[in-house]
């Protein structure tokens, strides 16, 4: 609605154009044919520019009735000059870079054309504007906009109409004489008056030149003359009284008959007549031949439909089919054509068509050479191509069209800037020329079409394309996995190499010391003394070895585990102690210890030896002096590790924290690799934060690293927290060393000759009765079902067939009171499953630690008994 505070006529002329209906759909195609966010209809004063209808994308905050002074705007050169301005960027026009609005209104594109009414009176204009420039040169942008400006102009005259109405009620007002001056300058309305039968009794000058009778001719007739025959078959003349007399006007809007027969569009009022006694003595109507508007209102309607579907549709042959079967009447034409060229642009076949006999038709759709004639030379010339006359052409070229009876032609190529897709083509058999506006329309559609064809090619293009790189992707994708995995193999060989060879090396060096040992106890005249250091140091090499393969199997996640639950806080104050000896007086261990406990699951020696392996660790880092932080947070996410994936779980993190030198870049990435050490030789294996990995990885955590050079290094062992409500398990009671009983009875199971006759040499000398069996069927044979007077049984865990965990299941089930010691130096099952309840003693053992084992083991069933 428009601003109240606007003049009367402008703000009439406002609401005029905002209720036509036809307005947004014209601002909508023209936002879209120029991809312009902003469009408006203005009325333009000699002092204001007025908005009427807005279409606006880009907030730009003009509503109906707002008002901007004319001279800070580009409209009023328009008015004074009647002339269209295209600006499609506003820095690279020489004319309007300078110009004071663009600047103002922040504007980098603008089109705007005049709006003329059909007097010749200067209205407004249509305008459309955007802050990114726009391609506004292409043939399609100002011709939509002037056609357009056109229909507006059109619309407007229709308002007019309310003053004839006026001039029809005065009629019944004014004296007989008044009553003709008034009617008969009326020219452009039929003013018809009647009595209550229908019979003229008046019939004015604007009648007769509308309906073509005179006066005359009329009076006394009923106005059924001018009625069609099929509304006059419903009674729509005395529907109209009827109506009239109920409601006080009757309207409507048909075709209607003139003298010579033919039809035109009329809309119509019909009113009561009264008398000076307010008595009904007859009707006026008024008739207004809206022929041309109403198809022009059709066209624009088609216009619409054009833009709307042969702009988005995924089938633009379908939408024209059905916009050339409905615009024939509209546009004057008879048939219509439209034809797909192949790939060399050397055969076209029909597509579509309109008033065409099935016979021809079918000729057209197979495949017909290109240069048949009219459409040929539009496919050749790839231009328009309008004929008028045709029928007085010479030319030889219209000679398939004269036969015909084509009388007027219009061909028109849809093409893009690069391909040429076909010919659409209009022809008329009754009239020799096309109106300028049934061209206009003509072009449009060629246009819309163009463009749809065009779309569609590229969002082909763009699916092969979409198609092409997925496959492309696909193979890259291949490629990468099959490098990928060479590259993982290379790395693990590389591993293997590394691991290997740190094996061997430090294998070697034991090997070395044990050697050169045994070499020297051959000597005969070795002082005792001499015999004695020699013997030690193939012990210590042996426990030294012992200890390399458990930190081997620690780091693949292959050590045998006790897991038990505990509370990591008093565990952490516990083991701060030991470490000061670790770590020396020079470093300062601070405890950062939450209040509330935390319960963990996990093998508390192989915890501790973590600790004590991250501490040396951090102690080297600061030489001896700094400060060492212990933290505890509780029931917190782990994080992504080294690409290993997150987890919302909950966990206990434990962080070692230093004030060391740091560690680089490129050597924080290896710090958990077995052997990988930057320490001095002799300072270390490199096996330390291996062990703290797969100790880690095994209970179903992971370790992080984190180092700033120059200020220190975190340590953060993550370990999953038990379930709620667990409680840390009662702690072992100390126990006294087993008393030894001399003539216990052993079953050694064995597979392995040279260990099995080692621990059997070394029981009988302590003074146990020993049997020793090479496979576990075995030994269930010699048990028996009473055990056979055994005592204990001790076996390998790894041997062929039944293993000595499965043995030792089977003698709970069979045996349940005799005691079963296990020995390994590695099992895949232990490690995965855990040792299930039973004694387990670690190879390379002692035979003190043999001994013990089964002393304790027989002691604790004993007890149990």
């Amino acid at each position: 609605m428009a601003d109240p505070s606007l003049p009367e006529p402008i703000a009439a002329d406002v609401a005029t154009i905002d209720a036509f209906d036809v307005v947004p759909t014209l601002l909508d195609t023209v936002c879209r044919v120029t991809g312009m966010g902003f469009a408006a209809i203005a009325r333009v004063t000699d002092d204001r520019w007025v908005a009427c209808s807005v279409r606006d994308e880009i907030n730009f905050g003009l509503r109906p009735g707002d008002a901007l002074k004319l001279e800070t705007t580009i409209c009023h050169e328009i008015r004074q000059h009647r002339q269209s301005v295209v600006i499609p960027d506003v820095d690279a026009d020489p004319v309007y870079a300078t110009h004071p609005t663009p600047a103002l209104y922040g504007l980098k594109s603008y089109i705007s054309v005049p709006i003329v009414l059909p007097d010749g009176r200067f209205f407004g204009t249509l305008c459309a504007i955007d802050p990114k420039p726009h391609d506004l040169t292409r043939p399609e942008i100002l011709p939509t906009f002037e056609m357009f400006a056109r229909l507006i102009a059109l619309q407007l005259e229709q308002a007019g109409q309310a003053s004839a109405r006026t001039l029809a009620n005065e009629v019944t007002r004014e004296s007989e004489a008044r009553h003709r001056q008034i009617l008969d300058s009326a020219t452009d309305f039929a003013i018809i008056a009647m009595d209550c039968e229908g019979r003229v009794t008046r019939w004015n000058a604007g009648a007769e030149n509308i309906l073509g009778w005179r006066e005359e001719d009329m009076l006394g007739s009923t106005i059924e003359r001018f009625f069609t025959p099929e509304d006059c078959a419903i009674g729509r003349p005395a529907h109209e009284m009827a109506r009239a007399l109920e409601v006080g006007h009757g309207n409507d809007e048909r075709w209607h008959l003139r003298a010579d027969g033919s039809r035109f569009w009329a809309q119509g009022e019909m009113t009561p007549l009264r008398d000076a006694d307010d008595k009904v003595i007859g009707f006026v109507k008024v008739l207004r031949d809206r022929t041309e508007e109403r198809l022009r209102e059709q066209r624009l309607d088609l216009l619409a439909r054009a833009s709307a579907g042969l702009l988005s549709s995924d089938d633009p042959d379908q939408v024209l089919q059905e916009i050339l079967s409905s615009g024939a009447e509209s546009l004057g034409y008879d048939r219509s054509y439209s034809y797909l060229l192949n790939g060399d642009c050397s055969r076209m076949r029909l597509l579509q068509s309109t008033g065409v006999d099935e016979e021809t038709r079918a000729w057209l759709a197979d495949i017909c050479p290109v240069d048949v004639p009219l459409c040929g030379l539009v496919a050749e010339q790839r231009a328009p191509l309008i004929l008028e006359h045709v029928q007085q052409s010479t030319d030889p070229r219209t000679e398939i069209s004269r036969r015909n009876g084509t009388r007027a032609y219009a061909g028109f190529p849809v093409q893009s800037d690069t391909t040429l897709y076909g010919v659409i083509s209009f022809v008329s058999r009754t009239r020799d020329r096309f109106e300028n506006e049934a061209v206009s329309f003509f072009e449009s559609f060629a246009r819309f079409l163009s463009i749809g064809r065009e779309r569609l090619d590229r969002e082909a293009a763009l699916s092969d394309l979409a198609m092409t790189l997925e496959h492309r992707i696909e193979e890259r994708t291949r490629d990468l996995m099959a490098s990928e995995e060479a590259l993982r193999h290379s790395q693990r060989m590389d591993a293997v190499g590394q691991l290997t060879g740190g094996v061997a090396h430090d294998f070697n060096n034991l090997l070395t010391v044990i050697r050169g040992s045994v070499d020297l106890l051959r000597r005969p005249d070795l002082p005792p003394e001499r015999r004695t250091r020699y013997i030690e140091a193939i012990g210590d090499t042996a426990d030294r070895a012992a200890k390399l393969t458990g930190q081997l199997l620690a780091f693949a996640r292959r050590q045998t585990l006790n897991p038990a639950a505990f509370e990591v806080g008093e565990r952490l104050r516990t083991i701060a102690d030991m470490l000061n000896s670790v770590t020396g007086k020079r470093v300062s261990i601070a405890l950062d210890l939450p209040d509330t406990p935390c319960i963990v699951r996990a093998d508390v020696s192989q915890f501790e030896t973590a600790l004590v392996n991250m501490a040396v660790n951090a102690r080297d880092a600061m030489a001896g002096d700094g400060q060492l932080t212990i933290r505890l947070a509780t029931s917190v996410p782990k994080p992504v590790i080294r690409s290993h994936a997150a987890s919302d779980s909950r966990f206990a993190a434990i962080s070692l924290i230093d004030t060391g030198a740091g560690i680089e870049a490129g050597i924080l990435e290896r710090v958990f690799e077995p052997f990988f050490t930057t320490k001095a030789v002799g300072k270390g294996t490199g096996l330390g934060l291996s062990q703290v990995f797969g100790f880690a990885k095994q209970s179903g955590g992971d370790v992080d690293v984190e180092s700033v050079l120059g200020q220190g290094t975190t340590f953060t062992l993550y370990l999953p927290e038990a379930e709620p409500g667990a409680e840390p398990e009662a702690k072992l009671r100390t126990q006294e060393p087993g008393v030894r009983k001399a003539g216990l009875s052993v079953l050694i199971v064995e597979d392995n000759e040279e260990v099995g006759s080692f621990a059997r040499e070394a029981l009988d000398d302590l003074g146990y009765r020993t049997l020793l069996v090479c496979s576990a069927e075995d030994a269930l044979h010699r048990l028996g079902q009473d055990g056979a007077g055994f005592d204990v049984v001790f076996s390998d865990v790894i041997m062929p067939g039944m293993g000595g965990l499965e043995l030792g299941k089977r003698l709970r089930e069979t045996h349940p009171k005799l005691p079963v010691i296990l020995a390994s130096g590695y099992s895949h099952i232990l490690a995965e499953e855990g040792a299930h309840g039973f004694q387990l003693l670690q190879k390379p053992y002692s035979t003190q630690q043999l001994a013990r084992a089964i002393d304790d083991r027989f002691a604790n069933m004993s007890r149990s008994d």
